[in-house]
């Protein structure tokens, strides 16, 4: 009897919230960033550096959040692949 379990819908489930708040957080930071862009037009100086090297990182890491979603889906293809290989070539054992 096997000590381990594996439920697909689940794991989908999971990669899908990922990519969605992904993508809520994506939509989040372009809105504030067009909003502040419209008000930055008239700040010149430190106030406008300040605030574009702070939009340089949050792109950057909201660019590494929606890179993390798509490994998940990958791995998440591997381990189907994976499991329904292990589970063809035991099926495939008692079949001899």
């Amino acid at each position: 009897m096997p000590t381990y379990g594996y439920n697909r819908q689940e794991l989908e489930y999971a990669v899908g919230e990922m990519a969605a708040m992904s993508a809520r957080l994506q939509e989040t930071l372009r809105v504030l960033g067009d909003g502040a862009t419209m008000r930055l037009e008239e700040w010149t100086g430190d106030v406008r550096n300040v605030y574009n090297g702070a939009k340089i990182e949050w792109d950057s890491r909201a660019q590494a959040m929606v890179t993390q979603a798509n490994n998940a889906t990958s791995a998440l293809g591997v381990i189907t692949d994976a499991y329904h290989q292990g589970e063809r070539h035991g099926t495939q054992l008692w079949e001899l």
